[in-house]
């Protein structure tokens, strides 16, 4: 989900896009372990070389850097290094205690069939540290910023809004109408054009 907003967001890409079947896990099939990435993780891209690249951020790192027009991560390495930092903050904070949360739940369990460890003894932790975090952004957006970056969207705000997209009909105690700015930041990112489209499967081309 985080990578399909930010090549809307981003633009300037050409790119040739094949979609796994991640609901059956074909992401665990042989062919894709042996041949794509040995961890059965999506999403990948395969560069004109044939070499793979994985990793949500690695990736979009990448494309920021071939695509056309305004960075996602910023024109300065100031403006890189404050991206850089709040996008650590969205994942340590928010997306992995609550991914770390779900893989707890029953769901996950059947879901995953074995191929993730169970993590049921963590969640009470888990919850408490996303709670945390999701409180931390609501402070720290209390300053009436547009975006976790200050004026301009970047690759942090669409980490956690491709995040929340995808985990919140699984986790939905992470919205919380309590903390109203990021509540109002969520609303925002949830009116981009962007938001709307990523639900859908990319074209088998782009640009």
């Amino acid at each position: 989900m985080t990578v399909r907003c930010f090549v809307l967001e981003r633009g300037g890409l050409h790119l040739d896009v094949e979609h796994i079947d991640l609901a059956n896990l074909a992401n665990r099939e042989a062919d894709y372990v042996e041949n794509v990435n040995a961890r059965g993780e999506l999403p990948a891209l395969r560069l004109n070389d044939g070499s793979i690249i994985t990793e949500i951020t690695a990736i979009c790192a990448y494309l920021d850097e071939i695509a056309d027009g305004p960075s996602l991560f910023g024109a300065t390495p100031e403006e890189r290094a404050v991206t850089n930092m709040w996008t650590r903050r969205a994942y340590l904070e928010i997306c992995s205690p609550v991914v770390t949360w779900y893989r707890g739940t029953d769901h996950a369990r059947g879901y995953y069939k074995g191929h993730r460890l169970h993590a049921a003894e963590t969640q009470g932790w888990m919850r408490a540290q996303a709670d945390r975090g999701l409180s931390q952004f609501n402070n720290d957006l209390s300053d009436g910023r547009a975006f976790l970056c200050g004026n301009r969207i970047s690759m942090a705000d669409v980490l956690l809004t491709g995040f929340y997209s995808a985990m919140q009909p699984l986790a939905p105690w992470i919205d919380r109408p309590d903390l109203e700015h990021l509540t109002r930041w969520r609303s925002a990112m949830l009116e981009r054009p962007s938001n709307s489209a990523m639900m859908r499967p990319l074209p088998a081309q782009i640009g």
